[in-house]
């Protein structure tokens, strides 16, 4: 036994192994207390007792016995790129309170650099059973499932049994057994002897690494280190670098496929198992960040980001969120070219700046709420239908403006501000609402470039955050902007007249468009009597204003007040409504071709390890790409059939809030939709696909995902060649 083994057991659990082997010594046992061997021709298991009587105890130390055949492996409580920890099902019990399983030192097992963490040959899992009535008979039955693997994995379920029955404490033939692995679980607490000093995230953007030092009163000779973080990334073998004689050792981890653009390693929570020799601990700690960037440095690396933000905003005015908003702006061109360039010029602008101040307005948000520990994303607005019903109300009233229901649709005091600032309605102030609008508009939307780029800010820091909301409002606001900087270009259109009339109508409807898209996304979260409420709400309030006129013995007031109050009341009736109850399936299936299963990201792995792949899409009913991405693409007949053939598909539907999802989001570095990611065998860290999908895109990533499933029988070596003196803990052939 090292030097170390005892400093891993709790005080109280020395004095009883000890007490059990002087007992041992000098006591005859009748019978061990052991279940019965079952198996199958690649793993047999066994529950053990190191007691053969309950005793009076609170807890009975017990342990799940594995014997694996030749060239068989199982998995530690985190397997690495693929693998399934073992899980126990109690039911059937009698007098057991709950059970603790715990987890020896792993190995590390590498073979086509796939990375995985387990046993071989012969493990004990130490296993604690709280009693539910002291000095009562324990009577144990467990269905245990375990994944074994060679050239091939097996899922086993063994069914297991042990009865402890009245009588002294007395150590079993099995103590020994039980007390050997038990010296083999990480020490938790704060013994001396081995100790794990910091963590932090190293490296480069695109060479990110995670730094970990630990220090040691002996000199280290065979080490590893695991590292468990959140969210997931798969980390590969670390290299080491010693120093004090030994005594003080730097372990460098470089995850095994890149990051995700603008992904980072600092902040994450981390549990970090480190073995040397026969001595193991175990810590949670946070990653800590690495030294700071200098100011040069940060803005070359920077650059080319906020030129990706850039050209993303730009692109958002093609997308069809925006389109409401184009239609407003193109009547404001038409009645404004012909005005003084000034006039021109200041309307633009002014429109330019409801867009940046928008978005910058946005990215303090969410630095405030990334700071409460709060998620955070590109379009969660979309997720509450009080803003989905608000939207659609401003839409319906701009529709109505255009139609010629009515002129004013600002307050009497504002209205009058924004005529003093341009000379009438379609001022300053009525031109940086129609930014601020299109800015709103424009979040459901993840253009190409969009979703790197916000994903790049939102996983870094405050810095990033305003940087790239400046870069995307800049580029959103281009279009104004240049016909801000060139007026003239207004001109250009023809001088007003009847064809004006007929385009309001014409672009009317664009919105009304709008409105149905807004009253789409309703049925998902308040279910299909709310929204038919909700529209109901909004023809009245058509009504009303297209009344407005007729109505000639009534106050104008009285017309006001009734389209305010049915306005209101269309925003306010979700917060009445209770999100309709579904089944999971009835909220992840969608009608079309491809049989959608429900989003499990649990289950990605064991289908990976079963040699599958598995096609993941995150979709919300408020996001237009990814119903542009389903309709030229995913529902198209090849991919469909190709998605039928060869994948299990998972959709993941983000139309309400899912902090599930939002994880899943966050581990590929995004914090918008649409995401399709494809996982299997030749890609089990998953292969990331644009947000403007392609077929060729889509086939390309199932076959690299699809490719062989990569052996999981193992071992091979650590690069430790820098350091001679540490010998890796990984065995060799």
């Amino acid at each position: 036994m090292s030097k170390f083994a005892l400093l891993d057991l709790d005080l109280p659990v020395i004095r009883f192994f000890g007490a059990a082997a002087a007992l041992a010594a000098s006591a005859t046992v009748a019978c061990a207390a052991s279940g019965p061997w079952t198996g199958s021709d690649f793993v047999e298991a066994r529950l053990i007792s190191a007691i053969d009587g309950v005793g009076q105890l609170d807890a009975v130390p017990l342990g799940v016995e594995l014997r694996l055949k030749d060239k068989w492996k199982t998995y530690w409580r985190s397997p690495g790129d693929a693998g399934l920890p073992p899980a126990l099902d109690w039911t059937g019990s009698i007098n057991l309170k709950s059970a603790t399983l715990s987890y020896p030192r792993p190995h590390r097992f590498e073979l086509l650099k796939q990375t995985t963490f387990g046993y071989k040959d012969h493990v004990v899992f130490p296993l604690r059973a709280a009693v539910t009535a002291p000095g009562q008979p324990l009577d144990l039955k467990a269905k245990l499932d375990v994944l074994v693997c060679a050239e091939i994995c097996v899922p086993q379920t063994l069914d297991l049994a042990l009865a402890i029955p009245l009588g002294a404490a007395v150590p079993s033939d099995d103590a020994q057994l039980l007390n050997q692995f038990q010296t083999q679980v990480p020490s938790l607490g704060g013994l001396a002897g081995l100790e794990i000093i910091s963590a932090a995230a190293g490296g480069t953007d695109k060479s990110p690494t995670l730094e970990i030092t630990a220090e040691s009163p002996e000199p280290f000779t065979t080490s590893d280190v695991f590292a468990e973080i959140e969210p997931p990334v798969a980390l590969g073998a670390p290299s080491v670098q010693l120093s004090s004689g030994g005594r003080r050792a730097v372990f460098t981890l470089k995850p095994s496929a890149a990051l995700p653009v603008g992904a980072s390693l600092a902040g994450r929570a981390v549990t970090l198992t480190l073995v040397d020799g026969d001595h193991a601990i175990e810590r949670t700690v946070n990653v800590a960040a690495g030294a700071p960037v200098p100011l040069l440095a940060w803005l070359a690396s920077n650059a080319a980001m906020f030129g990706l933000a850039l050209v993303g905003g730009l692109i958002l005015n093609l997308m069809p969120c925006v389109l409401p908003v184009l239609s407003l702006k193109l009547m404001s061109a038409v009645k404004h070219g012909h005005a003084p360039l000034a006039r021109v010029r200041t309307n633009f602008l002014a429109t330019a700046s409801g867009i940046v101040f928008s978005l910058m307005l946005l990215a303090v948000t969410l630095i405030a709420l990334k700071s409460a520990g709060l998620a955070v994303g590109w379009g969660t607005q979309f997720q509450q239908p009080v803003f989905i019903t608000a939207m659609a109300v401003i839409v319906t009233l701009f529709a109505c403006n255009m139609w010629g229901l009515f002129e004013i649709i600002l307050p009497s005091s504002v209205s009058n501000l924004a005529g003093s600032a341009g000379g009438d309605g379609d001022g300053v102030f009525a031109s940086f609402i129609i930014g601020v609008f299109a800015t709103l508009l424009a979040t459901p939307c993840s253009a190409p470039f969009v979703g790197t780029a916000v994903g790049f800010a939102l996983s870094g820091g405050t810095a990033q955050i305003l940087t790239i909301f400046f870069a995307l409002g800049l580029g959103l606001a281009s279009p104004y902007l240049a016909v801000a900087a060139f007026p003239s270009l207004a001109r250009l259109m023809p001088k007003p007249g009847m064809w004006m009339l007929r385009l309001r109508q014409v672009l009317s409807l664009a919105l009304a468009g709008t409105v149905v898209w807004l009253l789409s996304i309703l049925p998902e979260q308040i279910g299909m009597t709310g929204t038919i409420a909700v529209a109901a709400l909004l023809l009245a309030l058509v009504a009303v204003l297209a009344l407005g006129e007729k109505l000639r013995d009534l106050p104008p007031a009285v017309g006001r007040a009734a389209a305010a109050l049915i306005a209101i009341g269309a925003i306010a009736l979700p917060l009445f409504l209770n999100q309709p109850a579904k089944s999971d399936v009835e909220a992840a299936i969608a009608h079309g071709p491809v049989n959608w299963t429900v989003f499990d990201r649990d289950q990605i792995k064991s289908l990976i390890s079963q040699g599958k792949t598995v096609f993941v899409d995150v979709t919300a009913e408020w996001c237009v790409v990814c119903k542009s991405n389903k309709k030229l693409v995913i529902n198209t007949a090849d991919v469909s059939q190709r998605l039928a053939a060869s994948t299990i598909a998972m959709r993941a539907d983000w139309t309400s809030p899912n902090p599930k999802i939002s994880a899943f989001l966050a581990s590929f570095g995004r914090y918008g939709i649409p995401l399709n990611v494809v996982f299997g065998p030749g890609a089990p860290s998953g292969v990331l696909l644009p947000e403007l999908l392609t077929k060729d895109a889509v086939f390309k990533a199932i076959e690299q995902a699809s490719g062989k499933a990569a052996l999981l029988d193992p071992e091979a070596k650590l690069d430790f060649s820098q350091v001679a003196s540490v010998k890796p803990a990984a065995e060799g052939k």
